[in-house]
């Protein structure tokens, strides 16, 4: 009898200790896009499998380590987890590279990884269980259904480490057998955002489709700058193989709806274990958050680990290794097993098209679960890619039958030796039975058995000279096809050899001449795709050469005469774009007018694309006049609100598009007397700038007055220069903050400067000129103010206008400095100074308001016939009648014929200009009453009012409010 314990804690047994696991992913690096969440879905599980009463009576405990998107990291974490804490198993690793990594560590300590990732297969090892993907259940279907789809010319992208090239020699060699075409191949370094050269290639050669291996952000960069350069998904597919849902929204639906991807999972999987597993996870993690392939492979890899952990009773690696075999588990994307020959799992294959909200609609499926096939044992064509496992069934074929010849001779010789040896005995027994006098009856037996043995002996070497005809035949065949093999291999070689890279040899075996065979057709593929790729590169950089050449000779022209250039191209490039967003915008109304909905979207963007060229133009003819000198401004009084509130109208969508929140402080400024376009111009860019450099933030608009004051004065830096005691003027200050990604002091250094962003980094990412800020000070200098920036990094910035109430003419700017070059002591002699100043009343110089009569006459004068054209059926649509005249010259004639309600007029026309014709309407008595519109590029309203103009709009015109302008004015 034992002793039994009095102690009650004793009596129920030690406390259960907790089952220490290792946890290794990149929680921050460039792979931490995609990691985090699966290590989220570890804990997950292990958060599940607690609640449910641990594994073998005992609660699991996560040790978590950062492998920090780094190799040596991840080397040295995986020795620390498996080393010094011991843990029963480790979960994690993404990238080929990483696994390999840490493999060394798991087979000295003979530890055990789940690792959760598709992989490029060619890999077994006993101390990796691979619950992600082999190639044969995503690369090979992916390939497989892009060829079933008709896009055989594949263009291959990827991230440039172990999983990516080898996934893409598979592919190359699939493509070869299968009668694809290579498009071409390019990798960028992982984690790179410079994928510019990458999409000119892809436009140069024109592929069918593109596999995408790319990692990590690289993949938010490539379909950013894939969906600007105008590649639709219906025209372009892209099949990813590393994106899923996680990385969707890292990348924006909008970027990459419509494009393909290949996984054994969707969390769109309709059961009720997947929607029992995307139910905990939202919980856990947040509705916001998804759930994608490797989460799910994270997730059913700690549950296939519990299983086979009670199995086996313990967590010795080498007894649950023994009891994962064909274990099965329901997992959310369906059944799987753990496969007994090559530790993968049994996975169904699903390709699904990325939808706009970011989940992903599944399109096919492989129906059932797919044996894994790590080496593609079952696809002859990958025989080479595997030399370990290449079949030897050429040479076994050939030493069989060799052996077979071998061995029916010898048994033909062996039989014919044995017949006569017998014979030779029977005969010997005859003559000494016949010389013995023996009867005829024994000598009878003695030759019938003799016969016997000549018989036998002739049936085996019939049977032997049968089969060494059946082997004859088997050995003709059987050479026959090695021989035709070679001279098809030898064909496909010979027509390499002449040029021809197109040509591809039959792969009909695994065997030697089958490796050899796919190696070869691999190989011209890759030097056909070089030799391509090569031709492309020469192309641009001719044209680049063609492009340097003529801008270096329009850059000398541009010199010789600038002024003549600028006012060239003003015209030249406003008037065609003039006309795309105007026919834009009217095709838009009858697309709507029409219903034919599907065409308005592309139409705005055509809108958008012209109206965002001319911004650009603008802002670099902007700062052309204005370094030459010849910017102007046109002062008028105006609502300060109203400003305002156009300002926030125009910036509106921006600020949505990035989920920010806008508020404006303005209350009763009353009004300001200054340049409005400009002004507004400068107000706009600042805000545009805030939304466009915040993300989910908040921007604010202030402004207030702040009084003047006595004071030493320094105005503009480049305009007003004199210093002087005197009163400084009302401000009125306009201050934009917001909470965006902020700038460094050396950034707001050079902020200023013409064609600079923050850096360019920056202009890489976020884009523009770098033309808005410089123009916008330059505005404000010329207007007595200043542009000042406070900025902090990472936390926002606050760019302050401050501008006086009273902007003053170059004249009053003048006069003021005569009053500041007075001597001191002409004080006591005011009486005797004359100031050669006269004070400008802010007086606008119009003729008489429009007024038209219904059904009103509108004639056009200009020179270009789009804008005609565009006029004339936008008023058409007014109830107008228009007539319109092509020159200046014959303008003047149709207007004394017709003598029009009014007249629309372009400046710069040929031989007679607009000013001219202004000139020559005003100075006729029948002609001068009629209101003239001017419709011009050229910013020169004053010139334009002050020579009796009743309008003056700037081109490219809003039609829609041109027309009701007119509208406005018409009697009913």
């Amino acid at each position: 009898m034992g002793a039994s314990s009095s102690n009650p804690l004793e009596a129920a047994g030690p406390i259960a200790q907790p089952i220490e696991i290792g946890v290794l992913h990149s929680l921050t690096g460039t792979m931490s896009i995609s990691e985090i969440s699966v290590k989220d879905a570890t804990l997950l599980a292990v958060e599940e499998i607690n609640a449910a009463g641990g594994v073998l009576g005992r609660p699991l405990e996560a040790l978590i380590e950062d492998g920090a998107s780094d190799l040596q990291t991840f080397a040295q974490k995986a020795k620390q987890l498996l080393l010094e804490a011991q843990v029963a198993v480790v979960f994690g690793c993404w990238t080929s590279a990483s696994r390999k990594a840490v493999l060394p560590a798991f087979e000295q300590s003979n530890g055990l990884l789940f690792y959760p990732v598709q992989y490029e297969g060619l890999e077994q090892c006993p101390n990796i269980i691979y619950t992600g993907a082999a190639p044969n259940q995503q690369i090979v279907p992916g390939v497989n259904y892009l060829l079933a789809q008709g896009k055989r010319k594949i263009f291959l992208l990827g991230s440039d480490y172990i999983f990516p090239r080898t996934a893409n020699l598979i592919v190359k060699a699939q493509l070869a057998a299968l009668g694809g075409e290579l498009a071409g191949e390019v990798y960028l370094p992982l984690g790179s955002r410079d994928v510019d050269e990458a999409i000119a290639h892809i436009l140069a050669v024109k592929p069918d489709a593109i596999l995408n291996t790319l990692n990590g952000d690289s993949n938010v960069a490539f379909f950013q700058k894939l969906r600007e350069a105008g590649l639709k998904p219906q025209d372009l597919p892209v099949m990813s193989v590393s994106v899923a849902e996680d990385e969707v929204r890292a990348i924006g639906a909008e970027n990459i709806a419509g494009h393909l991807v290949v996984w054994n999972y969707f969390q769109t999987v309709d059961s009720a274990e997947n929607r029992k597993f995307v139910k905990a996870y939202k919980a856990r993690y947040g509705e916001n958050r998804v759930t994608d392939d490797p989460i799910e492979a994270a997730y059913l890899g700690v549950y296939l680990w519990k299983q086979a952990v009670e199995k086996a009773g313990s967590t010795d690696v080498v007894k649950v290794r023994a009891a994962a075999k064909n274990i099965e588990f329901a997992a959310p994307s369906g059944m799987v097993k753990i496969d007994a020959q090559t530790q993968h799992i049994w996975k169904t294959v699903r390709i699904g098209k990325v939808r706009s909200d970011g989940q992903i609609d599944e399109i096919w499926n492989s129906g059932a679960p797919v044996q894994p096939d790590p080496f593609l044992k079952s696809y002859p064509w990958a025989a080479a890619l595997v030399p370990r496992q290449i079949s030897v069934g050429t040479r076994a074929s050939l030493i069989g039958l060799f052996v077979i010849l071998v061995l029916i001779t010898w048994m033909a010789v062996g039989v014919g030796w044995m017949g006569s040896v017998e014979m030779q005995n029977y005969l010997l027994a005859i003559e000494a039975v016949s010389a013995a006098g023996v009867p005829e009856s024994a000598m009878a037996v003695l030759v019938q058995q003799t016969l016997a043995v000549a018989s036998r002996t002739q049936h085996l070497l019939l049977g032997a000279l049968v089969l060494s005809s059946i082997a004859g035949i088997l050995s003709c065949v059987s050479v026959s096809a090695i021989i035709r093999n070679l001279g098809l291999l030898r064909e496909t070689a010979e027509l390499m050899a002449s040029g021809d890279f197109t040509v591809r040899s039959p792969v009909v075996s695994n065997d030697a001449i089958g490796v050899l065979s796919s190696t070869l057709n691999t190989m011209a593929q890759q030097i056909n795709s070089l030799l391509k790729g090569l031709e492309v590169r020469q192309r641009q950089l001719e044209e680049r050469s063609r492009e340097l050449e003529v801008a270096k000779n329009a850059a000398e022209a541009a010199n010789r005469a600038k002024s003549t250039f600028l006012a060239n191209m003003t015209h030249e490039l406003r008037t065609p774009l003039n006309a795309i967003i105007g026919y834009s915008e009217l095709l838009q109304e009858e697309a709507i007018e029409l219903g034919e909905e599907e065409f308005v979207m592309d139409l705005a963007s055509i809108n958008l694309a012209g109206k965002q060229l001319l911004n650009i133009i603008s802002d670099i003819l902007d700062i052309s006049k204005i370094e030459a000198g010849k910017m102007t401004l046109f002062l008028e009084t105006f609502d300060v609100w109203k400003l305002i509130e156009q300002v926030v109208t125009t910036v509106q969508p921006l600020v949505g598009k990035n989920g920010n929140s806008l508020s404006i402080n303005c209350d009763n400024i009353g009004t300001i007397y200054s340049d409005f376009s400009k002004l507004r111009q400068a107000l706009l860019n600042l805000a545009s700038n805030s939304a466009k450099f915040t993300d989910r933030g908040k921007i604010t608009i202030n402004v207030w007055q702040e009084a003047g004051k006595v004071s030493s004065v320094d105005n503009s830096e480049e305009l007003l220069t004199a210093i002087s005691l005197c009163e400084k003027p009302a401000m009125l200050v306009f201050q934009v903050t917001d909470t965006g990604i902020g700038m460094t002091d050396d950034q707001v250094s050079s902020l200023f400067g013409a064609f600079t962003q923050a850096d360019d980094s920056t202009t890489r990412k976020y884009g523009g000129t770098g033309l808005g800020l410089t123009i916008s000070r330059k505005f404000c200098q010329m207007m007595g103010g200043d542009i000042t920036v406070e900025s902090e990094f990472d936390c926002g910035s606050t760019f302050t206008i401050r501008l006086p109430l009273m902007v003053k003419s170059e004249k009053e700017v003048e006069g003021d400095r005569a009053i500041a070059e007075i001597p001191a002591d002409a004080s006591s002699n005011l009486d005797t100074i004359v100031v050669p100043i006269e004070v400008n009343k802010p007086i606008e110089v119009r003729s008489q308001p429009l007024e038209l009569p219904n059904a009103a006459t509108v004639l056009v004068i200009d020179d270009d016939p789009d804008a005609r054209d565009l006029i004339t059926r936008c008023l058409s649509k007014q109830g107008f009648r228009v007539r319109s005249s092509a020159s200046g010259e014959a303008g003047l004639q149709l207007a004394k014929e017709l003598l029009p309600d009014a007249i629309t007029l372009d400046v710069m026309m040929p031989s007679m200009d607009g000013w001219a014709v202004l000139s020559a309407l005003k100075a006729d008595r029948d002609l001068a009453n009629i209101p003239v519109i001017m419709l011009t590029f050229l910013d020169d309203k004053n010139q334009g009012l002050e020579l009796g103009a009743a309008e003056y709009l700037r081109k490219p015109l809003d039609y829609k409010r041109f027309a009701a302008l007119l509208s406005k004015y018409q009697r009913q």
